[in-house]
């Protein structure tokens, strides 16, 4: 029997927040404060870009998120700038509340089925943090009303390591008290969502939304384009008792 239902963060239950131009803005802007105003937008552009490059390469290849101090301290790097200490952490604190100003959005039917979902399942999240860690994120649940709806949140920021690290999934199912052959988890990424909790023998749903992934050899147990297919999916899956683990 499926008890727990864990899900994703970006594109999954919050629309993806895309705020490169804004925060190469922003970079500009305080290093300017700073009296560095001749470095061209696009020099910083770059940098930024090379700095996401390795933050990328941590992720995939060491199962690991860094978040604003590291990356600003590589940015400067980058940029061949030094700032005073309290001038690095003033930007690592601009970089952290940027994705608020995009004031990213519920992916549509989530307000509406994690109600539902929380009546008759435990729910948990599993998040891969990028500069904006899991505090802030906790904040933004909270004022959609959604954050009373879960019983534990994994941050990868606060964990250690991130997805596909068999440790988010099931630190994460340690807490809501249930075994992976009773869990499943809904996400939108092929290799850290589907692959990881598949590889720890949870069920896994990918959401094929608003920013779908290019096609992976990562098969996932089911796939839904809306929150409207989720609970007819659930159904079908209790519907079936040839299912080895039926809901």
């Amino acid at each position: 029997m499926i008890k727990a239902i864990t899900f994703d963060f970006w594109n999954t239950l919050f629309e993806g927040v895309i705020a490169t131009d804004l925060r190469s803005r922003q970079v500009k802007q305080s290093l300017g404060q700073t009296g560095h105003t001749d470095i061209p937008q696009e020099r910083i552009a770059l940098a930024i870009g090379r700095t996401w490059q390795e933050w990328e390469r941590v992720w995939e290849q060491e199962q690991r998120t860094f978040g604003a101090p590291r990356w600003v301290a590589l940015l400067l790097d980058d940029l061949r700038i030094s700032l005073t200490e309290a001038e690095q952490e003033a930007l690592v604190q601009t970089m952290i509340v940027s994705g608020a100003h995009v004031n990213p959005p519920l992916i549509d039917g989530v307000a509406a089925v994690l109600p539902r979902l929380a009546g008759r399942y435990r729910l948990g999240l599993v998040c891969d943090t990028g500069l904006t860690p899991g505090r802030v994120l906790r904040q933004w649940m909270e004022s959609h009303g959604i954050l009373r709806h879960f019983g534990h949140l994994t941050f990868s920021d606060e964990l250690g390591v991130s997805k596909p690290h068999p440790q988010t999934f099931l630190s994460t199912l340690e807490a809501l008290g249930v075994s992976p052959q009773a869990a499943m988890h809904i996400g939108d990424n092929p290799r850290t969502d589907v692959g990881g909790a598949q590889g720890v023998g949870m069920r896994a749903i990918r959401f094929d939304g608003p920013y779908p992934w290019p096609a992976s050899e990562i098969q996932a147990d089911g796939e839904i384009a809306s929150y409207d297919q989720l609970e007819p999916l659930l159904k079908q899956w209790k519907d079936q008792p040839n299912v080895e683990q039926a809901v």
